[in-house]
């Protein structure tokens, strides 16, 4: 349950994040709440035992796709958190 739970507020977040960026601008703090949550949301899945947060971090990419040309360092911020996993 917890698993779909973190899908889902991953999706959420990335979905709030994009939808700011494209009105305001992207967002520095914005940015770092949802980078931190994605990391602490995968920290808390692989506390099962297994390597679950890897899927978290990649779902997260493709989850933010083409919104991140509206949000640049966000994708920066996720692409830095996958590369540290692997």
């Amino acid at each position: 349950m917890a698993n779909a739970d973190h899908y889902k507020s991953t999706a959420q977040l990335i979905a709030n994040a994009v939808t700011a960026a494209r009105v305001f601008g992207e967002n520095r703090r914005v940015t770092q709440l949802v980078a931190s949550s994605v990391r602490r949301f995968a920290a808390e899945l692989d506390a099962g035992g297994d390597d679950a947060g890897d899927g978290l971090v990649e779902f997260a990419l493709e989850t933010l796709g083409e919104g991140a040309e509206h949000a640049p360092g966000l994708h920066a911020a996720l692409k830095v958190l996958a590369d540290a996993r692997s």
